[in-house]
Parts: structure tokens; sequence; C-alpha cells
């Protein structure tokens, strides 16, 4: 099978991460292969990972005229990106008429899937996903999601050493635990005040702290609340694609809740412990060597979720004891 695959996604940053640890273990893929991506979140440069991981904007592609019933043709540089290629779509299933429109375009093979979960799932969505690009006839290794090389990608040092070098700037130590108290919804958020409390306990232990915000939070989030963070730990506000690569990379564990950064964090080989409410960690848990979850009810515990802060405080300690017995 092929080793060069271009793929197309339209998702969240989670949903991306997971699309190419899917493609991870496809077949034909190893350590020498190519992946590019025509994908609206940017998960940072991965060009340089073994696989390469390429990604391209999909502004400016057309590939809304995919999903036209009408005879337009899509613009030509769709086509010479698809064309010859293998590609895997996940924009729409088999049966849609985007799938149609992409076997047009002369790819060597097209696959598809649609990415969100079928009623009742109970199982990670990436296992849906597989089972039904098995139907179309890709064959799939054995290979278990969270085994290094089937999850993972290699990164240069580099990019761990700018990640180190810019924690070191803030005087947050060279490899603190990384703490990302947002998320793209604000439902699956536990408590700030919870996260801090969590961040003190480990700072207790001589484990060294900082605290990352996004976009969404400082739109959303209260100065008082951005303020709480700041007046005790160093606080990172809105990286740069790039840069949040770096952080990640050079992190020593991330703590977060369920949202796109854990999943990149799991990607890159970090230890992770993700904290779920309202979504499922049985169909959206983060995949990775080291990759933890607490999962607490919001529907009976609304306030805290029924988390205990200590649950959590063992999980991080355990994820970094894991991961220097594995180096």
């Amino acid at each position: 099978m092929a080793d060069d695959w271009l793929i197309l996604h339209a998702g969240a940053l989670g949903d991306l991460i997971l699309t190419i640890q899917l493609a991870l273990r496809l077949p034909g893929v190893n350590g020498s292969s190519k992946l590019h991506i025509l994908s609206r979140s940017d998960p940072g440069d991965l060009s340089n990972c073994r696989p390469a991981v390429s990604r391209q904007s999909i502004e400016g592609l057309g590939l809304h005229r995919l999903y036209a019933e009408s005879d337009e043709s899509p613009p030509d540089q769709l086509r010479e990106l698809v064309a010859g290629r293998h590609v895997l779509n996940a924009l729409a299933d088999v049966d849609s008429v985007v799938h149609r429109r992409l076997r047009l375009l002369g790819p060597q093979a097209v696959y598809s899937f649609d990415p969100r979960p079928e009623p009742g799932l109970n199982t990670h969505i990436t296992t849906q996903w597989q089972h039904e690009l098995q139907r179309q006839g890709l064959p799939f290794s054995n290979r278990v999601h969270r085994t290094r090389g089937s999850s993972t990608l290699r990164l240069p040092d580099g990019v761990c050493r700018r990640g180190r070098q810019a924690f070191e700037l803030l005087g947050a130590g060279r490899q603190p635990i990384l703490i990302h108290p947002g998320s793209g919804g604000r439902s699956k958020c536990w408590r700030l005040s919870s996260f801090l409390e969590v961040a003190r306990r480990l700072g207790t232990a001589s484990m060294p702290i900082c605290f990352v915000v996004g976009p969404v939070e400082l739109e959303r989030w209260s100065v008082t609340e951005l303020d709480a963070i700041r007046a005790e730990f160093p606080l990172i506000n809105a990286p740069e694609p790039n840069e949040l690569l770096g952080l990640l990379a050079g992190a020593t564990a991330f703590v977060s809740n369920d949202c796109g950064p854990a999943h990149l964090a799991a990607l890159v080989g970090t230890p992770t412990v993700t904290i779920f409410g309202p979504t499922s960690p049985t169909i959206w848990r983060p995949l990775g060597p080291n990759a933890r979850v607490v999962a607490g009810d919001p529907a009976s515990h609304p306030d805290d979720w029924g988390i205990s802060l200590e649950g959590v405080v063992s999980e991080v300690m355990a994820c970094v004891a894991d991961a220097d017995r594995s180096s």
C-alpha cells in the first residue's frame, strides 16, 4: 500500500490529531512516509517528524465545491493535489457526494468516513473510523492504540529545546508541568479553582508549574480569572501553533480538560492527564503511550464533577514517574 497520503479534514484540532493517529496505522505508513493534510486547524509544523506530516490550509482550495451536486468543477489547485494520490477523506462518508466528486479528480484511491460518532457508540472514535475504512478494503494492522509508534510522532530535538527555553525565559523552570484550564466549550471546563489547587499541591511536591490559555479563554474569561492564575504561576497567553507545539513537547506533563492541545500533547509523546466531564473518555480520550484520563460526572456533581483533587494529583505524579522510568 501507499506510504504517501493526502488527508482532507475540516474539523477541530482534537479531531484532526485523532485522524493523524488513525493515518499512522494505515498500511504502508512508517517512519519514512509522508502525510499531506488539508485542514482548517493548525497543529504546528510537523514536517520534520517521522513520519513527515505537512499541512496546508483549506482556505482558498474550494473544498465547498465538493459538496455541490452541480457539474461545476473544483479548482485546478485541488485537482492537482488529489490526482494520483491515495486520499483519506474525513469530510463525509463513502456514500456522499463529496466521495463521488473526489473520485472524479483522478486519485489513485479514495477512502472516506463520517467523523461523527454513531448513536450509542461505546468504543473509541478511531475504532469506528477504522472499521468503516476496513469495509472499504483498507487492511489495518493489529497494533494497539497506546503503543509508541502507532500513536505518536517523533519530533526533532530542536522543537523540545525551543519549548524548554521558552519556559526558562518565563521563570517556569526548564520542564514544568503545563496546565491548560480551558477548552473550546465552557461546559467541558473543570472549575479553575480546582486546577489552581492541583497546581499548588504539585508545587508543594517540588514540581514546577506553568499555565497556558488560548484565544478562547482570553475572549471569554474575566480579568479576575486570568489574574488569579498570574498571581501564583507563570501564564502563557494564546501561543501560536508552532510555539504551542514546542511547549507541549518540552513539558514534563500536560494537564487539561478535554481539548485539542491534549490530543496534540499525546501525539508528540508528552505524558498527559485529561479531565473529562460532559464528554465521554471512552470515545474521545487522547491516544498515547502515557495518556491518562480522570472522568467526572457533571450531572450528579455540577460543582466539582465529583473529581478528587488528590486523585488528579496522583495521576499526574504517576504519569511523570512512568515517563522517568521509560526515559
